[in-house]
């Protein structure tokens, strides 16, 4: 083990453990893994979550000058990717827990990417110290005065877990407005959600598509893992917008 801490917010532990002949580090609050990344030299900017690999196809396909918004930035496994695999594009993440951000630095390689790609110094990577609903809700109501396009964000990939639990504030109607309310008309949101599709257990989900469904045009359900039955609780991913 790494690493062993008591928060506020959890009990933090960092550790390393042998994976299909490669090694991974594994950040967790309360017992449940909420990053990790490879240790394996070149390859520490890999996403190793399969979810997350859902975030990266949909970070593919959009446009190279893409302005993202990542809700939730654990061991920023997602900023890594997207700093180091793209050229162009801007990423700001929402963190809520500066201590995050320090055990990133300290034992996910995220110094590293600052070292290589001076995302900072690029404005490619900007990393705010917020509760998301509390930025969303200040950045909305910034575009409505000053009707500045800019400030809109193409993607928004939700990840706000403390542990094991949720951050349901983000699925209420006002979050979910204003969520819409700050992407581009192209934009789309993106959550990730851990409960069984279908069963015992599924309400979360189809409260969230009900949500959504009030506030964008299209909405869709898709399981990370498609060969896992459907009643298992799992990752799944919610993806929201206005245009197919």
């Amino acid at each position: 083990m790494y690493f062993e801490r008591k928060y506020p917010f959890g009990k933090v532990t960092v550790y390393d453990e042998e994976v299909d002949e490669s090694t991974v580090r594994t950040l967790a609050v309360d017992g449940a893994r909420e990053s990790a990344c490879y240790v394996d030299e070149g390859r520490h900017f890999d996403l190793r979550f399969a979810y997350t690999l859902e975030f990266a196809r949909i970070l593919e396909s959009s446009a190279s000058d893409r302005h993202v918004l990542l809700i939730g930035g654990a061991g920023f496994s997602v900023p890594k990717y997207f700093i180091s695999r793209f050229r162009t594009g801007s990423m700001d993440v929402i963190e809520l827990h500066r201590e995050m951000y320090d055990l990133a630095m300290n034992y996910f390689f995220l110094d590293e990417l600052y070292l290589r790609y001076h995302p900072d110094r690029t404005g490619r990577l900007k990393v705010f110290f917020d509760d998301g609903n509390r930025y969303i809700e200040a950045l909305r109501d910034r575009l409505l005065k000053t009707k500045d396009d800019s400030l809109r964000y193409d993607i928004i990939l939700d990840d706000a877990f403390s542990g094991r639990i949720p951050d349901n504030g983000m699925l209420s109607e006002h979050t979910i407005s204003c969520i819409h309310d700050i992407l581009s008309p192209a934009g789309c949101y993106m959550i990730n959600i851990i409960a069984p599709p279908a069963g015992y257990g599924s309400m979360r989900i189809a409260l969230a598509q009900s949500i959504l469904r009030n506030h964008f045009r299209h909405v869709r359900v898709s399981q990370v893992d498609p060969l896992r039955s459907p009643t298992e609780r799992q990752n799944c991913i919610i993806h929201a917008s206005d245009i197919l």
